[in-house]
């Protein structure tokens, strides 16, 4: 099981979101199932537009180093310079390698899982849609675990897609996010 999140809060939030499913796809990285897309705030540096967040489950033959510079180059394409990548800066999109299978890597390229998944409700919450059993050995916690811990309550709100926007999403959650279990 492979996750992505993605994020978008530049421009037309939603063609950018439908713009990186194609251009993943004829790369080579299918979209098995997607979250239900949230706004949310902007995390880091709050002075910024609201997010358009999901999480991807996808499948490809990529290595994760290789999915990785597929993910670099589909932000390139779309609008996000190379040069001044300004962490947790506004952004046209915004594609993280979540989880790789059960993979833990740590260079300067690339660590997994993403290490700052236990901080991010726009990531656990969509993210414990699609798969809430999913183990994060390096946290000894599920996502859906870590996602009870995570929990703010203004966190985001699911938005549908407006009308005539093309957006190939397959919405197949299998629980929706909630607050913390009492």
């Amino acid at each position: 099981m492979i996750f992505i999140g993605v994020g978008s809060n530049l421009g037309d939030r939603w063609a950018a979101l439908t713009r990186a499913w194609e251009e993943l796809e004829r790369r080579g990285v299918h979209v098995l199932r997607s979250s239900f897309v949230y706004e949310t705030q902007p995390w880091g540096d709050p002075h910024q537009p609201l997010y358009l967040n999901a999480v991807w489950e996808v499948e490809t033959q990529l290595s994760p180093e290789e999915l990785l510079k597929v993910m670099q180059a589909v932000e390139w394409s779309l609008g996000r310079p190379q040069a001044s990548r300004r962490r947790w800066g506004a952004r046209i999109i915004d594609l993280d390698l979540l989880a790789y299978g059960g993979e833990e890597r740590s260079s300067h390229y690339l660590t997994l899982p993403h290490p700052w998944i236990p901080y991010r409700a726009f990531v656990l919450g969509p993210w414990s849609e699609l798969a809430p059993y999913f183990y994060l050995r390096r946290w000894h916690a599920t996502v859906g675990e870590l996602w009870q811990r995570c929990y703010a309550s203004e966190w985001g709100s699911r938005v549908s897609p407006p009308a005539g926007v093309k957006l190939p999403l397959i919405l197949s959650p299998l629980i929706p996010p909630a607050g913390p279990i009492l």
